[in-house]
């Protein structure tokens, strides 16, 4: 069998079983070399400033969507539930879920605090997870703690389904 065949293959085998197949070599980001970073990174807008507008008073506010910071983390209130998005901008699954949760961020469940890694540049944070490809997503208790680590969740929905 040839190499390409093999390869084409295996990545067929790959996203069968639900596998991303946006993952970059170890070390390098997509289009990238070896020990080379992208320095242009993809804006998010937070989803969540138009999250909770225009419903009524008493009614709960939708949870956040918004980029990663470590105060982020720390200022979550024990019931809140606070999900990292280790996030590529070259990676087509994770800018699905990106466009998915945006989208519907007025879906976002009250207390749910979803916060967008950047997965390139957050290499400290990867290495405390033990995270290896990007889309994962990590919850964590206000003192950074892991509860539970999970990847490809493919829309809001499933994301939201997997939170303990």
């Amino acid at each position: 069998m040839k190499r390409p065949v093999l390869a084409v293959a295996i990545a067929g085998i790959l996203v069968a079983l639900g596998a991303s197949s946006c993952a970059a070599p170890a070390g390098t980001t997509a289009g990238t070399a070896p020990g080379t970073s992208t320095a242009a990174a993809e804006p998010s807008a937070p989803a969540s400033a138009a999250a909770g507008a225009g419903q009524p008073a008493g009614t709960a506010q939708a949870g956040t969507y918004t980029p990663y910071t470590p105060e982020a983390v720390s200022s979550a209130s024990e019931t809140d539930k606070v999900v990292l998005f280790f996030h590529a901008t070259w990676c087509s699954t994770c800018k699905l879920l990106a466009s998915d949760i945006e989208a519907n961020a007025a879906n976002i469940p009250a207390g749910v605090k979803i916060l967008k890694v950047d997965y390139d540049s957050e290499t400290a944070l990867k290495q405390k997870y033990g995270v290896t490809l990007q889309h994962t997503l990590v919850q964590v208790r206000p003192d950074g703690s892991q509860i539970a680590k999970w990847n490809l969740s493919r829309d809001l929905n499933a994301l939201v389904k997997e939170i303990r």
